[in-house]
């Protein structure tokens, strides 16, 4: 599908614990989003939602691997370039 919108999110270089802030905040928020997901889904239905499961297991990997780049870039006092852009299209 063609892309509708692709929007900057990020673009800058950042210090290891800037870089943590930024990016962590940004994957708890939406693991927390995943898990509302699935209580919501608890409540309403009486089971999981196995999507919104996937998701935050998905997330929570990303997690430990960027825990990894940023320890290794506190260690060695290196800065770090994040750029990350948002893709939007329309759903058929």
């Amino acid at each position: 599908m063609e892309t509708l919108k692709k929007i900057n999110l990020i673009n800058g270089e950042f210090n290891s614990f800037e870089a943590r802030e930024i990016l962590m905040d940004m994957y708890n928020k939406n693991i927390n989003f995943n898990k509302v997901q699935n209580f919501s889904s608890q409540i309403r239905f009486g089971e999981d939602d196995e999507k919104a499961l996937h998701r935050i297991d998905q997330l929570k990997e990303s997690v430990s691997h960027i825990s990894e780049i940023l320890e290794e870039a506190k260690a060695n006092n290196r800065k770090l370039k994040i750029k990350s852009f948002i893709e939007i299209e329309y759903e058929d």
